[in-house]
């Protein structure tokens, strides 16, 4: 039959217990799993990670003063930081009162210059970096020419690869009507990209391909020209080339 509890007993156990909440109480949550629902934090309240030097290396939040809202309430903002509590990645508007309230995402090089950020104020496109545009010679007599019956390069195009798709354009004619020939992309080191036929007519290429080699190669392509028939010059250039997106 059951045996009653002895009074030793009852204060072993409350002792036990009293030991259980104290060790709770000064104990952090070191392993939860949350499976249905979440955690809601009002009123922007932030949620905050430190590191064992007490930086901040994570933060979601309302920021106020300065930061705040047009309206005065506190802006939300999301921050990550390396391990000298310096923002690396961001998404803020550091001047709400100025240019309408809009706020970009930043990525930060470890001397704390911004290197990548989305332009909010038109709402489309980069703001960093700064990307160069090509220039090429607008009159097709200007071109590089050739009256080579086997390839010559004429323009080089050096790059190091970034991107899954290389976008090309290039134009080429012939200086009079009787000459003909032909075109071509050649990676060094991959082969033949592509081949066209030239006429005394000024054609506008566009091609996009994969690219050749794997990430970080250094490639060369070089732009190719022949003479097959008549007197007269082959002409071609690049326009424009770049890495882009599959």
């Amino acid at each position: 039959m059951p045996v009653t509890p002895s009074s030793d007993d009852l204060a072993a156990r409350i002792r036990h217990l009293e030991a259980r909440l104290n060790e709770l109480s000064r104990g952090t949550l070191t392993n939860a799993v949350i499976s249905q629902g979440g955690i809601t934090i009002r009123d922007l309240g932030g949620i905050e990670l430190s590191d064992q030097d007490g930086e901040t290396v994570f933060y979601v939040g309302g920021a106020g003063g300065s930061w705040s809202r047009p309206d005065g309430t506190p802006q939300p903002i999301t921050s990550i930081s390396d391990d000298r509590g310096r923002w690396r990645i961001a998404v803020f508007d550091p001047a709400p009162a100025e240019h309408g309230y809009r706020q970009f995402v930043a990525i930060w090089d470890y001397n704390g210059n911004i290197i990548l950020g989305d332009d909010a104020n038109s709402g489309e496109g980069l703001a960093r970096p700064y990307i160069p545009h090509t220039v090429s010679r607008g009159r097709s007599q200007d071109w590089p020419a050739s009256t080579a019956t086997d390839w010559e390069p004429l323009d080089i195009i050096r790059l190091h690869r970034q991107h899954p798709q290389l976008y090309i354009e290039y134009r080429h004619t012939s200086d009079e009507p009787n000459t003909r020939g032909d075109v071509r992309l050649r990676d060094t080191q991959a082969g033949v990209l592509a081949t066209k036929p030239v006429g005394y007519v000024t054609v506008w290429e566009k091609t996009q391909m994969p690219m050749p080699g794997v990430f970080g190669d250094m490639r060369e392509i070089w732009l190719e020209a022949r003479r097959t028939t008549g007197p007269g010059n082959i002409r071609t250039t690049v326009v424009h080339a770049s890495g882009v997106q599959s």
